[in-house]
């Protein structure tokens, strides 16, 4: 195989699992995981769990096969899976433990990170071996292996953080549990894979396919958590801490805030980011307040929790400021009681069947006949 072509094959066997946990990463709507613990399970993975994988397949698991004349089927079946799915969420012992790490949402990510890590790793050891296909195979393992075991660790971080407040019995639970399904998952993909190797494409589409449902599968726990995260901020947030009940409706509805929040974005376009920033970190808040009213058995990590808390705080009411006593009303009235498109609603209502002078003033508060704004309120994230 010539250079060029080993340069696609290894690009296609980093890039398209690289891709897959960009757009896992980006599901986490609060953004309360930390790109530094992804970093360090992503690592881990590649580096930590497939060489402690790699030394016990090897000088482990096929000494035992041979010795007892088993097939090396058992191999894929049943001590790389244990092994793998065990050393590469070691991670997750460090992670679990730091304030960043709130919930499963968190974990399924960091999980999901460390899967990646290895398989990127173990696609270069297996393109080395095979560079007469190396372009088929990366694309082949990279919509395929690869998402399974990111989605396998995924299921173990997912488990970790379900149960993260749970007495310590209960996380070590969770943690077998997790470890369960997810080597279950990895034995699964490797026997179809096994089993169907020989119906060439058909068998390619069948892993593809397991993987591709794999992802889907921790996105929908994301989903879960994010639905119950919102149920969080009407728990968490409240005047005592500065928020007001439009401004936590507001939080909740972060996904629509680009919609929501036009006419800000329209009659404040210095102000938007601001605006988008304190609804951000005050979803963040409640998010942190609940985590840390449920950890009585971790006071060290309560204790960083509540100076974030604290810091977190300062840095709403410094936005407040920044953002003007005038806005902060605007923002307010945006968000009324009942549904969240009310405000968008009665503007148009207003534009076009009210006074004379209600719809001057509703003019004024959309963007009907202004130039549009030369960015959305959301782009930040994007």
């Amino acid at each position: 195989m010539n250079p060029v072509q080993t340069v696609i094959a290894l690009l296609i066997a980093t890039g398209i699992p690289i891709i897959f946990l960009v757009v896992i990463y980006t599901l986490d709507l609060y953004a309360s995981r930390a790109f530094r613990l992804v970093l360090i399970c992503f690592a881990w993975g590649g580096l930590g769990g497939l060489g402690l994988s790699y030394v016990f397949n090897s000088y482990v698991a096929l000494p035992i096969i041979y010795t007892l004349g088993l097939s090396q089927v058992f191999l894929y079946v049943l001590f790389a899976p244990i092994a793998e799915e065990i050393l590469k969420s070691l991670s997750l012992f460090y992670v679990s433990r730091r304030p960043e790490f709130t919930y499963f949402v968190d974990g399924a990510i960091y999980g999901f990170a460390a899967g990646i890590g290895f398989s990127i790793t173990e696609n270069y050891l297996y393109l080395s071996q095979r560079p007469g296909m190396a372009i088929a195979l990366a694309l082949t393992r990279g919509f395929s292996t690869c998402l399974m075991h990111g989605t396998a660790a995924g299921l173990v971080g997912a488990a970790v953080g379900r149960f993260r407040f749970q007495q310590t019995s209960g996380k070590r639970l969770a943690l077998i549990g997790g470890w369960v399904a997810a080597i279950l998952f990895h034995a699964l993909f490797n026997g179809v894979a096994q089993f169907t190797e020989s119906l060439g494409m058909v068998g390619t589409l069948v892993a593809v396919v397991i993987g591709l449902v794999g992802v889907g599968l921790i996105a929908f726990f994301i989903a879960m958590g994010l639905r119950e995260q919102r149920q969080w901020l009407a728990e968490t947030l409240d005047r005592k801490v500065g928020v007001t009940g439009a401004e936590v409706r507001a939080a909740q509805a972060y996904a629509d805030m680009a919609d929501i929040l036009k006419p800000i974005a329209s009659q404040f376009r210095d102000k938007a980011e601001l605006v988008e920033q304190l609804v951000l970190l005050q979803a963040q808040l409640g998010i942190k307040r609940k985590v840390h009213n449920q950890l009585d058995d971790q006071p060290e990590l309560q204790t960083q929790l509540a100076a974030e808390i604290e810091q977190m705080q300062e840095r709403m009411e410094q936005i407040r400021k920044d953002v003007g006593a005038y806005v902060m009303m605007y923002v307010r009235n945006v968000f009324p009681e009942g549904a969240l498109d009310v405000w968008g609603r009665l503007e148009l209502i207003a534009a076009h069947t009210g006074p004379a002078d209600l719809q001057r003033w509703t003019k004024m508060l959309s963007s009907e006949g202004r130039e549009a704004p030369e960015r959305s309120i959301f782009d930040s994230l994007q």
